[in-house]
């Protein structure tokens, strides 16, 4: 496993994140364990959770921070983790019923505590923004549970970048603990305008990239290997009477993956893995997630949420894949910093 740096009190982190959504629902918790587990043997040391994780779905409440908690404390395993977890999520249900405020921030914030069976956490996030609350108040709400030792850094996620400068710009006018990381939607493949059907979510675009390279700072990235499109995708050999949609001889794969992800734009960029894979024997969706953690001014961790051993192992195989330089050189979208 490789590491990278990125917080002066914090261990180096592990070149990929593990998350844990859908945790005790549909990736029952003897499963969830075992991923846990051989992701910390294979050398993993950031786990990603939230408060409202599973939640979504029927049962009871709050189950992938549950799962961890008895798996950390099963294992002794809290020293050995770098803990993440999420707050102020939306009133589930209505993604525009926003819960940035006070109160929901410090319930989630101590109610997480207990599900995960720990006294802090490493990095607290703010699962959401919402623009009409002034960046003023959050960060005055944040600075406090800062100095209650319940987080010891703080993060954003699904923020723009212009209320990740101001609330920064805030926090060092005013002496107070600014974000130190970002958690927004980024993969190798460009999203199809519109096809998340969340417009409270922020995705990597040329605007957040361009300020990110100005403003260097720890990116996490969620739905890092695009529900595993590149992976998906294959010769056409449509037998639905032509209704499949191929695009230069690639098939659509359907589902999520399809909707939110085939183009002409993906599809030329498949073909970039695939050339890539025939000099390295390389499979492309390993490419892909191996692009999220190649060198560069953002310093990126993609968050992958494998559902099984044999695909936690192929992700994994991919963010370790060592690649040379010199091949590298040939491919434009491999360069630093391309988006």
């Amino acid at each position: 496993m490789r590491y990278r740096k990125l917080f002066e009190e914090l261990p180096p982190l592990s070149a990929a994140a593990l998350g844990t959504d859908y945790y005790g629902k549909t990736i029952p918790e003897p499963e969830a364990r075992a991923l846990l587990e051989a992701y910390l043997e294979a050398g993993g040391n950031v786990i990603d959770t939230a408060h409202v994780y599973s939640d979504y779905l029927p049962g009871a409440k709050h189950m992938s921070e549950k799962v961890i908690g008895r798996w950390l404390w099963d294992n002794g395993a809290r020293e050995r983790v770098v803990l993440c977890t999420k707050g102020g999520f939306p009133v589930v249900g209505d993604m525009h019923a926003s819960r940035i405020d006070r109160d929901s921030i410090r319930a989630d914030m101590y109610e997480s505590l207990g599900c995960l069976g720990v006294d802090n956490v490493d990095i607290y996030w703010l699962h959401r923004d919402d623009p009409n609350v002034p960046v003023s108040e959050i960060a005055g709400w944040m600075d406090e549970l800062y100095r209650e030792g319940v987080f010891r850094y703080w993060g954003v996620s699904n923020w723009n970048s212009r209320r990740i400068g101001e609330i920064r710009t805030y926090c060092a006018d005013n002496g107070l603990t600014p974000p130190a990381c970002s958690q927004i939607k980024w993969s190798f493949a460009v999203p199809n305008p519109g096809s998340a059907g969340d417009d409270t979510l922020q995705e990597m675009d040329r605007t957040e990239h361009a300020w990110y390279l100005k403003n260097p700072m720890p990116v996490f990235a969620y739905s890092s290997q695009a529900k595993g499109f590149f992976s998906k995708l294959g010769a056409a050999r449509a037998a639905d009477g032509g209704k499949t949609r191929v695009i230069d001889g690639i098939a659509d794969p359907g589902g999520k993956a399809g909707k939110r992800y085939f183009s002409a734009r993906n599809v030329a960029r498949y073909r970039t893995l695939e050339a890539l894979s025939a000099e390295t024997g390389i499979d492309p969706g390993q490419l892909a997630i191996w692009w999220m953690t190649r060198p560069g001014t953002i310093p990126a961790v993609p968050v992958v949420g494998p559902r099984n051993i044999d695909q936690l192992k192929d992700t994994l195989a991919g963010v370790n894949a060592e690649i040379d330089p010199e091949t590298l050189k040939k491919y434009v979208l491999f360069r630093r910093d391309r988006l």
